[in-house]
């Protein structure tokens, strides 16, 4: 059974525990079926120690009145119990990914770095941080929907969608920006910062900052940012201030990477009143952990409303698009300990630094890049401007280090064949980035066969 995303259960309350030694045997928290979070983050996947803190966190069963699955209410609301997750607090956690990632940051920025590396592993730490992101507006599971119409016309296994285009303003991102805010006030920030590529992002950022009070600055590339200009202006009057950039003589100017080297100038000259919320799990350390720790709610999300619909299974394969990559390492952390899992990346054609197979270091972390033989950035081309990028998140980069991901690419082409075939069969009109999924999605499905699921992760 799927939960609708209207649902809105009332926790009663909240108990948090912690402890410094291994699971004992019987330790289980329980979790409301209809809530759908897994409060037990992972901060950090690596080889766990015999000693390390565990977090858990209790939620009770929801009042009576407030408990409507499929528009009836229950008069028992079971309860779905599971083993705790361990958490890896992020100060053991490692500044790389295998040989990827690390902390190439000027000298300047050394201090607040590790500064945020202690303040946020003390508020994720403190449940009272969770239940104030819970309770944020907006901050919701999508909708896990059955794709009846692309699954006939695949003829193999069963295609499910992850409808991440109906979150608030249509951003996948919505978890990453609400959580660095919520952190970015905790710290006693004025300002936050982000690039972003769709502005659907910067709608959600510049909202999400006009409700706790605090200034916020939007940085776009300049070509992205005329031609989202209705966009743009609803991110003004939001109240934010939105600031273009370019890229003089280069042809790909005016880009997302145009502007995450804008924001990170601004960031380092506003280094003690702003905090910088990165476009994707990229930058130095501890920033790819600290997004792919919010964004990783989505495949958690995916694994609990999956197994109410499947009785407790998971499904066969995910496949998301491939950016900077906050959608799809949110979407695949969950299920990388589980090699049953097939897990497919999808790049641009044109905007495909995991297919060109050079690694170098940009933005503040070493990862795959799109780069000649002399060191220097090639430009990137997308009809999405949030895969229009020449890099990708370290921690993606190691999964196809260590094969766990397999990545392809798909022509802006197919691309407009993909976003036509969700328009005309499922009803669906999502972002631009989801159409270089839908084609591969379909060719994987006939590829399980019957009996297997696969699940598409739909942007907005």
């Amino acid at each position: 059974m799927i939960i609708p995303a209207t649902f809105k259960p009332s926790l009663t309350r909240i108990r948090s525990k912690r402890r410094s030694k291994g699971i004992k045997n019987g330790d289980t928290h329980s979790i409301c079926p209809a809530c759908l979070y897994h409060l037990s983050i992972i901060q950090g996947r690596t080889t766990i120690p015999s000693t390390l803190l565990l977090h858990h966190v209790q939620l009770d069963t929801p009042s009576e009145s407030n408990c409507l699955i499929n528009g009836e209410t229950l008069k028992e609301c079971p309860v779905w119990e599971t083993s705790p997750l361990p958490c890896l607090p992020i100060l053991l956690s490692p500044t790389r990914f295998g040989t990827f990632g690390g902390r190439f940051a000027p000298e300047s920025h050394m201090d607040a770095l590790q500064e945020l590396t202690l303040a946020f592993d003390r508020f994720s730490s403190d449940y009272s941080f969770w239940k104030e992101f819970v309770s944020f507006p907006g901050i919701r599971p999508s909708p896990l929907r059955f794709a009846e119409n692309l699954t006939r016309i695949a003829g193999g296994a069963n295609i499910w969608l992850k409808r991440e285009d109906l979150n608030q303003h249509g951003s996948h991102n919505i978890r990453s920006i609400v959580g660095q805010a919520l952190l970015a006030r905790r710290l006693g920030k004025a300002e936050v910062v982000m690039e972003c590529g769709s502005a659907r992002h910067g709608i959600v950022c510049a909202a999400t900052c006009a409700r706790l009070s605090m200034e916020c600055t939007i940085l776009m590339g300049s070509r992205d940012a005329t031609d989202q200009k209705d966009s743009v202006d609803m991110i003004r009057k939001l109240g934010a201030t939105v600031l273009t950039a370019d890229m003089g003589a280069s042809s790909g100017r005016g880009t997302l990477r145009a502007a995450v080297n804008e924001a990170l100038r601004y960031s380092v000259a506003h280094l003690s009143t702003a905090y910088h919320i990165m476009s994707g799990p990229i930058g130095p350390h501890p920033l790819p952990t600290i997004t792919r720790t919010f964004q990783s709610i989505l495949g958690e999300e995916i694994k609990t409303q999956f197994g109410g619909a499947s009785g407790d299974r998971l499904p066969d394969a995910l496949v998301s698009p491939v950016g900077p990559g906050s959608a799809a390492v949110g979407m695949f952390y969950p299920f990388i300990e589980h090699p049953s899992v097939k897990l497919l990346g999808v790049e641009a054609a044109d905007a495909a630094p995991l297919s060109h197979d050079e690694i170098g270091v940009l933005h503040g972390c070493r990862t795959y890049l799109l780069q000649d033989e002399h060191g220097q950035i090639l430009d990137s081309s997308s009809i999405s401007p949030d895969l229009d990028f020449p890099s990708v998140g370290p921690e993606l980069a190691h999964w196809k280090e260590t094969a766990r991901v397999e990545y392809v690419t798909a022509t802006d082409t197919e691309a407009l064949r993909g976003l036509d075939i969700l328009r005309s069969q499922e009803g669906i009109v999502p972002g631009a980035m989801t159409g270089y999924a839908v084609e591969r999605t379909i060719r994987l499905a006939r590829e399980l066969g019957p009996g297997k699921d696969v699940v598409l992760l739909v942007a907005g």
